[in-house]
């Protein structure tokens, strides 16, 4: 059973009651712009402010129809580091739950500090091509019961744990891409620098598409032989990014190279492998 609300509980089963409950004005639960990975595929970042510091999040939506929610991604995320991050995707009925605790595990981890910032990023499918925008909504559940809160320690005077206590921050329904969204594509075909660089072994390689059609991205020593070919295929439009293994290959100077846009744009950047 859902009821329509601005909620989210996961882990209340996990910490115990809490010592004191009530709203939380300054705690705050909000979503990031968009931002589109290909032609299907958008990243919309969960974001939060919280002004303690932070011990468990429980974060349950509900999103528009004509989308697949294909992940839950923590990576570079404020919450990254917590031992404790589950996600259950239903796409059936459209809602996810969220939850995360820094500690399950006999090392002892720091509660998020007071700050903003990402903690997730729900990364959508398009699956139907007439769709223009995604609506989230922070929901109540029961049976298990979920609603969207914030869970902080409450400390004694000599710096002791005295209790917990839950925040519920307010969230009104979002619409992620209100324009077409096309609209959320880049405007103009770039290659970035590899990161991290120097490197060893591995490194990344970003480029954007502001149309679809066929890439070449390839690898060069520095007598301009090639070496390794990453990309030679017909891609679509977005932000992408490519991950190059250089174990195999010695320390020195290298060069990637973009060709895209039929043969239109091309670009080359130098990096270092160091071992």
């Amino acid at each position: 059973m859902i009821k329509r609300l601005l909620v989210v509980t996961v882990v209340m089963a996990l910490l115990a009651v809490p010592s004191t409950l009530f709203a939380a004005e300054y705690h705050q639960f909000g979503v990031g712009k968009a931002i589109a990975k290909s032609a299907t595929i958008i990243v919309v970042p969960l974001e939060i402010s919280n002004l303690d510091n932070l011990v468990a999040l429980d974060i349950p939506l509900k999103f528009s129809e004509g989308v697949t929610l294909k992940e839950v991604d923590f990576t570079d995320t404020r919450i990254e580091y917590f031992d404790f991050k589950i996600t259950n995707i239903d796409n059936e009925n459209n809602t996810v739950i969220i939850g995360a605790m820094p500690q399950m595990s006999y090392r002892a981890k720091a509660d998020l500090e007071a700050g903003s910032g990402v903690v997730a990023n729900l990364v959508f499918e398009i699956d139907d091509p007439s769709v223009t925008e995604v609506t989230i909504e922070a929901i109540e559940m029961t049976d298990p019961y979920h609603k969207l809160m914030f869970v902080y320690h409450d400390y004694n005077v000599d710096g002791s744990i005295a209790g917990i206590r839950a925040e519920y921050p307010a969230f009104a329904d979002v619409v992620v891409g209100s324009d077409p969204i096309e609209s959320l594509l880049p405007t103009v075909f770039a290659l970035d620098q590899n990161y991290p660089n120097p490197f060893n072994p591995t490194t990344e390689i970003s480029f954007a598409l502001p149309t679809a059609g066929r890439v070449s991205l390839i690898i060069y020593n520095v007598l301009g032989q090639e070496v390794e070919t990453l990309v030679d295929e017909n891609m679509d439009a977005g932000n992408h990014t490519v991950t190059w293994e250089a174990s195999s290959y010695s320390s020195g100077v290298y060069f990637y190279r973009l060709i895209a846009d039929n043969d239109k744009f091309v670009k080359t950047n130098k990096m270092m492998v160091l071992k």
